[in-house]
């Protein structure tokens, strides 16, 4: 038989939208494995394949990893965690139907498998199929009550679902649980953030600070508590503070260097704030948010042509947020573009009717 040692770490990170990371090791003979006989296993093509995944990976290819390793396993299927990596790497990629077609698919051979049911729990809470998700979370905490990636996933589930007590009440739980979690202090930081309770977020982030000094999401959330309570200066240096983490570390974070823009706009310094969104946008170019606050701070520098490049493609990249589509407006007025501007207005105040929301 396979020998297999328990999960690895399981790490859950990204806010309030969360990804899930798990690792499951197989180790030991293989000639043993009763399937062998059913199907044959190409062990050098497997291993292959699988390199070419990882590649792939460290390459951010997500896709190209995930049929890797799709294929690894079914050069040798007595070796199921493959399926696994093949999971995680369409995650990455934000083909949920894929991530859970083999989480699903990997979990008809392992059915126990608590990873297996994370991270079936994950793809689905990422494809906002909530229900699914907390079905499945819930899966893993009647056989582990206490199982931490299960209760992160419950809590985010509990709040998105509107249910913001229950929510708060599964990650004090954790954290008295596991008071050194600093992935949960920070989920529930940012849920306080979002209900206004401003100190107790704080309070939270200034936690897992304790736990991890390198923590650049809780430097950039200070910020956007500091801006909250009207201590800019705080506010800017506690942004700066995360740049400087994520600069040269982290390339995909785009987050800090928005958040800065936003303010900056408030402070009135546009050309400084169009430099923040400008770097904001090249990190993420399907960030909706990055581009309307690029073409806000041109269009309050005076720079029209440009400003109405930048609106349109926030408009184009997320059709329901609404800001854009008001500023647009303003813009085709100030052109003497007066449908385009009654039509650009007609559709922010649809939005707004149906779904106001507001993006920090």
């Amino acid at each position: 038989m396979i020998r297999r040692r328990a999960a690895s770490s399981i790490r859950v990170t990204r806010g309030v939208r969360t990804v899930l990371v798990a690792e499951m090791v197989f180790a030991g003979s293989l000639l043993a494995e009763p399937q062998a006989a059913a199907a044959p296993c190409d062990m050098l093509r497997n291993a292959s394949l699988q390199q070419s995944g990882h590649e792939a990976l460290d390459k951010k290819q997500y896709a190209a990893a995930a049929r890797a390793f799709q294929s690894a396993f079914e050069a040798c299927p007595i070796l199921h965690s493959v399926l696994l990596d093949a999971s995680r790497s369409s995650a990455q990629g934000r083909d949920y139907p894929e991530a859970i077609r083999a989480a699903r698919q990997f979990l008809d051979l392992e059915k126990d498998s608590v990873e297996g049911r994370l991270l079936l729990a994950n793809a689905y809470f990422m494809a906002q199929r909530l229900p699914d998700a907390l079905e499945w979370a819930e899966s893993v905490l009647r056989t582990e009550p206490d199982q931490p990636a299960a209760l992160k996933l419950k809590g985010n589930i509990e709040y998105l679902s509107g249910k913001t007590d229950s929510a708060v009440d599964v990650f004090v739980s954790l954290l008295d649980r596991y008071p050194q979690d600093a992935d949960g202090a920070y989920m529930l930081g940012r849920i306080y953030y979002q209900e206004g309770r401003i100190g107790y977020a704080m309070g939270q982030f200034q936690r897992v600070l304790k736990i991890d000094p390198k923590s650049y999401k809780a430097y950039d959330n200070l910020g956007l508590c500091y801006q909250a309570n009207g201590d800019t200066g705080k506010a800017i240096s506690s942004f700066l503070t995360a740049i400087k983490l994520v600069e040269e570390d982290h390339p995909e974070y785009d987050w800090a260097y928005a958040n800065l823009a936003s303010l900056l706009l408030d402070e009135g310094d546009a050309e400084k704030a169009y430099d923040a969104a400008a770097k904001a946008a090249q990190r993420n170019p399907n960030s909706a948010r990055n581009f309307y606050l690029g073409g806000k701070a041109l269009w309050k520098l005076g720079k029209t042509d440009l400003c109405l490049n930048w609106l349109q493609r926030a408009a184009a990249l997320d059709p329901n947020y609404p800001e854009p589509f008001y500023l647009l407006g303003r813009v085709y007025r100030q052109l003497g573009q007066a449908d385009q501007a009654k039509s650009a207005l007609d559709k922010f105040r649809a939005i707004k009717a149906v779904a106001p929301r507001e993006r920090k």
